[in-house]
């Protein structure tokens, strides 16, 4: 009777520490998956992007730089020289070629005046060096003069034309010519021109 006794307190032992042994190991599956599930969060949190440093590089926006409108009007209120109708040379001998240049310059509406007596021009003929002219009141080959209705002037406005005449070493007919116009504040004026080869007292070149 003692030994079933001792069998059934056995067996309850046995299966007592069974259940003990899997309660244990159920304990130890919860704490297993809670450290896993806390190091996959830890590791989700503090995990830094690919880049130098682990930092998520910004590059700031450039600022847009917008002219301003008064700029533009600047521009537009320079106006550049142009020339107003034909070019002409005269010949005080047919033979030889021409020896005086004529023609006229006018500004666009609006535009800033030009003070003539700082602008130069530069006559070059095709086969000779060239030759720089200043502003004043008798032609020659190294001055040219600036007059309105045959009056002198120093200065050309807006909506204005000024003649200008200035004399050469005779070119002969047919040879090339060039006529660069420079004003002190704005782009130059480039005029280029064939002389005829027969010559009048009065060409349209």
């Amino acid at each position: 009777m003692k030994m079933i006794k001792r069998i059934e307190m056995n067996e309850l032992v046995k299966q007592g520490v069974i259940k003990m042994s899997g309660s244990i190991l159920s304990i130890k599956n919860v704490c297993i998956s809670l450290i896993l599930v806390s190091f996959v969060v830890v590791l989700g949190c503090t995990t830094t992007p690919l880049g130098s440093e682990g930092t998520i590089s910004v590059t700031p926006s450039l600022p847009v730089t917008v002219s301003p409108a008064s700029t533009i009007q600047s521009d537009q209120s320079a106006g550049n020289i142009q020339l107003a109708g034909n070019v002409y040379g005269l010949s005080s001998d047919p033979l030889l070629g021409i020896d005086t240049i004529m023609f006229t310059l006018g500004l666009p509406a609006h535009s800033s005046g030009v003070d003539l007596t700082g602008m130069v021009m530069v006559f070059t003929a095709e086969g000779s060096a060239p030759v720089t002219l200043t502003q004043g009141t008798i032609q020659s080959t190294s001055i040219f003069t600036t007059t309105m209705g045959g009056n002198a002037v120093t200065k050309l406005f807006s909506d204005e034309e000024v003649d200008i005449s200035f004399k050469v070493k005779p070119v002969p007919g047919g040879k090339g010519m060039n006529i660069e116009v420079r004003p002190s504040d704005r782009a130059a004026l480039i005029i280029s021109r064939i002389v005829p080869r027969v010559i009048t007292s009065l060409n349209v070149l």
